[in-house]
């Protein structure tokens, strides 16, 4: 008996499985991968999910424009103040400037003059800070 037949004796002697029992272990779940269930996917994507904030774009005309300005402020917007109407009216326009002022501080946003020519404002919420 040669060195090759005694393998293959060897061989003969290994019981081989059918392939349908293969295919039956390769099909058999995994224990090891945890599965997330979808309520705490979807609730996962929702904590998350940035919050929106707009850039708004308001002219001042009255005083009454004021509060529109306090109220996007407090949702967390920035507002583009235009005062270049009240330029006719400078007495108005100081104290429109003044109560802007006093409000961005009061609600710990801050101010930037953002034209040189034109009387444009950008007021930002607390939260977004201006780099000057």
């Amino acid at each position: 008996m040669g060195l090759f037949d005694s393998l293959k004796k060897k061989d003969e002697k290994i019981k081989r499985k059918p392939p349908t029992a293969i295919k039956k272990e390769v099909a058999a779940p995994r224990r090891d991968i945890d599965v997330v269930p979808l309520e705490e996917d979807v609730l996962a994507k929702e904590l998350v999910k940035p919050q929106v904030r707009y850039l708004k774009k308001i002219v001042v005309t009255s005083y009454a424009d004021l509060e529109r300005i306090s109220e996007e402020l407090q949702n967390g917007n920035i507002v583009l103040v235009d005062l270049t109407p009240l330029e006719v009216k400078p007495e108005v326009l100081e104290k429109v400037a003044e109560q802007i002022k006093g409000m961005v501080s009061a609600l710990g946003g801050q101010a930037a003059k953002i034209c040189k020519h034109e009387i444009k404002l950008i007021l930002t919420p607390v939260d977004i800070k201006i780099a000057k």
